[in-house]
């Protein structure tokens, strides 16, 4: 999943410099088909991560970093599911025919 966002990332910047109008508009539909496999990867992992415990923090980790983790944790998951959501968004609102 880390691998597709990055390569998301990077895709979004080439695809926005191109000059060529096909050679973006094909840029676009990759980075929009990537963007459902992340959303679907993503819905998976976190139907997964409901079904089966975390791992218990080693007696190392100290009292606020027990209260963080859960809420980091939440954080990366949520900015995961609502960044794929906005694109689809965007594209869904848009007067372009992407």
């Amino acid at each position: 999943i880390g691998v597709i966002f990055i390569g998301q990332f990077v895709l979004g910047f080439v695809m926005m410099r191109i000059e060529s109008q096909r050679t973006a508009f094909e840029l676009i539909q990759l980075h929009k088909s990537f963007g459902f496999l992340l959303l679907g990867l993503i819905i998976l992992r976190v139907a997964w991560r409901l079904g089966n415990q975390a791992p218990a923090l080693p007696p190392s980790v100290g009292a606020l970093e027990r209260r963080a983790a859960p809420l980091a944790h939440f954080a990366l998951y949520a900015f995961q599911i609502a960044l794929p959501l906005s694109g689809w968004a965007l594209v869904s609102v848009s007067t372009l025919e992407i």
